[in-house]
């Protein structure tokens, strides 16, 4: 621990100057510098603490909270690391669980922290390593486990010298219930294997067709979901080949603040764009549609022709296409799907996935399903039928939180 915590005291500057940047890029306020950095003392005690890292783990958690409340648990936290992610806690308007930032693994912010909650269980969601929040919780008397575990562990030479660290750290965890056969099989050369339970993806039970909201765009359109940096130039130079303006490409980048690099790619003078944080109309002559946006993901998903999914077109690794087959829609990825390899190989196998391997093949696939309605809905039905099988994995999820909760609900 000496040697962790002076390596991390030594990268400090680093991690300061990096926060700062991060919050005057995004406009973020003082208080959250000082709550990462520093940590908080919390004003009450909690029975249970939920570490939900971004945005995805954000969603898991809030599902997970009213579980528990439902069954009768209450004085639930969930803590997070990123502004966004705490947008999406309070957009969910969740009644009777809290929200506050994890603050860095530095030992006397976490400690603090540590002792405020005072929690008997914390709940990791995904991967949070952190070896002075591990010890701190153990010493703290907080039971931890994780949920919709996933692990990779670094290889070569760095994974060689990183091996003790991390058999040292995840020895403090109960147990881990893991996503995928891939995932287990990692922790077991980490961990003893009596520890590790294979429960499947909780976000394939998470998705969810209901749209409340009236349609955001009112014009048949594709959907270009969650997209990363170079990704959007990549779709739109093979969408603007099909020259037509019956349809509509809406693009809905993963980091909304992208808006500027996003423009700076796409040729202004040739194309007719709208933007949507900027409350700009789509017209007739309407090419293209920016939406910007936070928390509109799954309206968009939901009105689109069909939707494809970002991340797997340049190499980032992908992003689920869950809610998507929840709303039965053909589903496009590119070649980097390696963080849903599982999930991917499934739907491929079953026929309710499209993979483009080059993104000159994009237009091809675009005529295609304009073209062959009958071809659509095959893999329509066919997304809708995987995800509808998977639905009870939270029920599975709940049960085993349960086995590690010492008193009953109220």
């Amino acid at each position: 621990m000496f040697k962790y915590n002076f390596l991390l005291y030594l990268i400090s500057p680093f991690i300061l100057i990096k926060l700062i940047i991060y919050c005057l890029k995004n406009s973020t306020s003082l208080s959250y510098i000082s709550n990462k950095l520093l940590g908080k003392s919390l004003t009450k005690n909690y029975s249970f603490w939920l570490h939900a890292a971004s945005v995805g783990e954000m969603k898991i958690a809030i599902k997970v909270s009213k579980y528990l409340f439902e069954k009768g648990y209450k004085d639930i936290l969930i803590t997070s690391n990123t502004p966004s992610s705490e947008f999406i806690f309070k957009e969910s308007c969740l009644n009777g669980v809290d929200h506050s930032y994890l603050p860095f693994d530095f030992f006397f912010a976490t400690n603090k922290f540590v002792k405020s909650v005072s929690a008997d269980l914390l709940i990791i969601i995904e991967t949070e390593i952190w070896p002075n929040l591990y010890h701190l919780c153990k010493k703290n008397n907080t039971n931890i486990i994780t949920i919709n575990g996933r692990f990779n562990p670094p290889q070569g030479i760095l994974g060689l010298i990183s091996k003790s660290f991390y058999i040292s750290t995840l020895d403090k965890i109960s147990h881990v219930y893991c996503k995928s056969e891939k995932d287990a099989s990692a922790f077991k050369d980490y961990m003893n294997e009596s520890k590790i339970s294979l429960t499947g993806n909780i976000k394939h039970s998470l998705v969810s067709n209901d749209v409340t909201e009236e349609r955001i765009v009112d014009k048949k359109y594709v959907l270009l979901a969650s997209s990363h940096h170079r990704e959007e130039i990549i779709v739109i130079k093979e969408w603007l080949k099909l020259k037509s303006n019956k349809y509509l490409l809406v693009i809905a980048p993963r980091h909304p603040e992208r808006l500027g690099d996003i423009l700076s790619d796409i040729p202004l003078s040739g194309v007719n764009i709208a933007i949507r944080s900027k409350s700009e109309k789509i017209r007739g002559s309407t090419q293209i549609y920016i939406a910007d946006t936070l928390g509109e993901m799954n309206n968009l998903i939901k009105y689109s022709e069909f939707t494809i999914f970002g991340g797997s077109f340049v190499d980032v690794g992908g992003h689920s296409f869950m809610e998507a087959a929840a709303h039965s829609k053909a589903i496009i990825v590119g070649p980097y799907m390696y963080n849903f390899v599982e999930e991917t190989e499934e739907f491929l196998k079953n026929n309710a996935l499209i993979m483009c391997q080059k993104p000159e093949m994009l237009k091809n696939i675009f005529e295609k399903l304009f073209r062959s309605k009958s071809k659509r809905i095959i893999f329509e039905k066919n997304a809708k039928s995987l995800i509808d099988s998977k639905a009870s994995i939270i029920h599975e999820y709940i049960s085993n939180i349960e086995k590690h909760i010492s008193h009953k609900p109220i």
